[in-house]
């Protein structure tokens, strides 16, 4: 598929696509002759290994030609070479913690895990205990209720012989008395 107007002369390439057999590479390598074309430089046979001046774009880690910012990314990685065991060395004690803290987070992960699965295991038991509870419970709370009904028997029963032993005690008073009074009654 080729598209040409009227603004763009016939000169720069444009780029071919087959919708039905997609080939990616091919695709890339018609991008790289069109840009090396727009910069000045013309392909002698329009293979990418004979462009000039085009580094390869590498398609599995996505580094295409130094930029700025890469070029001086490129250059900071050459200058830091040297110090690359030194730095090692300083990180150590950071990898030493965090393989730690991966150790400590597996351990309580794994204890996580148990607990879940002892949970899961021991839920028939846990509403079991839990309804015998329960029926201890009910059990408990009858017992109380009776005992408070017999504790309020007890002492009314408790209240009313008090009140029938003074009463005995005022008749056995009063009879106590009047045998004295007939005695003298009797002696005199």
């Amino acid at each position: 598929m080729t598209k040409e107007t009227s603004d763009n002369p016939p000169a720069k390439p444009d780029i071919v696509i087959d919708y039905d057999n997609v080939d990616v590479a091919q695709i890339m390598n018609q991008i790289k002759i069109r840009v090396a074309g727009a910069v000045g430089d013309e392909p002698s046979g329009g293979g990418a290994s004979e462009l000039a001046g085009v580094p390869d774009f590498d398609l599995e880690t996505g580094d295409g030609p130094p930029t700025g910012r890469g070029r001086v990314r490129r250059i900071l990685l050459k200058v830091m070479t040297p110090f690359r065991p030194l730095i090692k060395l300083l990180m150590l004690p950071v990898y030493d913690e965090f393989q730690q803290t991966v150790r400590i987070l597996h351990n309580a992960n794994r204890r996580l895990d148990r607990l879940y699965e002892v949970t899961d295991r021991d839920r028939e038991a846990v509403r079991v205990r839990l309804q015998r509870d329960k029926e201890y419970i009910k059990l408990l709370h009858g017992l109380s209720h009776n005992l408070v009904v017999e504790l309020t028997k007890l002492k009314i029963e408790n209240d009313t012989l008090k009140a029938r032993l003074e009463i005995m005690e005022r008749d056995a008073d009063f009879l106590g008395k009047r045998e004295r009074a007939l005695e003298r009654e009797i002696l005199k």
